[in-house]
């Protein structure tokens, strides 16, 4: 973990939704976007600039949910397009989740995304610092202790990429404002299942991880293994027809 020849990068990490099942929303999805250490700050001042661009002050929280009008969300998934950044997406569809309770899906299922971040890492010698949005139920001591436990066999999660976790408000890290701006666009995506809001996910697919040709193993990662996601097969199909 102390390997200084490893490529240090930080992770942000937020999510849209409810994760209340069959009273909450029927997508919760967690968003990591991955950051070279050394282009953290200059990164980060893509929000001081988008933030301009809206008239806010940049002491006023960027959150996509209080944005008004499609042009100005458009105009953040052009400006996320042109960072050197990666996307990775858990999309949990809570309508097919039988056996786990409600405050048990956030830790059970951040398993898939603290494993995709790790895989990034090994493709690219890496090691993580870890930023995740504060949530009421969420302590650093628990995740940690998740992730250093024999309990998640069902992940393969090498916590030698993980140098360190923080749990940070997101009024306090401007990427984790950023990555609210990314995992709420394709939650809307998802949502109202339309081009329009696909259209948000077109700008940015080419910063989803990937391999080969292989999204949906990667950065838009669907679970539980028997959900037959039309909304994510519709995004999918208009990604792919936008590349011809």
């Amino acid at each position: 973990m102390n390997d200084k020849s490893k490529n240090e990068y930080n992770v942000y990490i937020d999510e849209s939704g409810d994760e209340g099942i069959n009273k909450g929303s029927k997508y919760f999805i967690l968003t990591a976007i991955i950051v070279k250490k050394e282009k953290d700050l200059e990164i980060s001042r893509t929000v001081d600039l988008i933030k301009e661009n809206l008239e806010m002050s940049k002491k006023t929280q960027l959150h996509w949910k209080l944005l008004k009008g499609m042009p100005n969300k458009r105009m953040i998934m052009d400006m996320v397009s042109e960072l050197d950044i990666t996307i990775i997406n858990v999309i949990i569809d809570t309508k097919c989740i039988q056996f786990i309770p409600s405050n048990n899906i956030y830790h059970f299922f951040s398993g898939y995304l603290y494993e995709r971040i790790c895989w990034y890492m090994n493709d690219n010698n890496g090691v993580a610092n870890i930023n995740i949005s504060a949530r009421g139920n969420l302590s650093k001591e628990k995740l940690s202790n998740y992730l250093n436990s024999k309990n998640h066999k069902k992940f393969n999660i090498d916590t030698n990429c993980i140098r360190q976790i923080k749990i940070i408000p997101n009024e306090r890290k401007k990427l984790l404002q950023l990555a609210d701006c990314c995992c709420s666009a394709l939650f809307q995506a998802l949502k109202y299942n339309n081009n329009i809001h696909f259209d948000y996910i077109k700008r940015i697919q080419h910063k989803l991880y990937s391999k080969g040709n292989n999204l949906l193993s990667y950065g838009l990662k669907l679970v539980p293994y028997d959900s037959n996601s039309i909304e994510l097969k519709n995004l999918v199909n208009y990604l792919i027809a936008s590349k011809k």
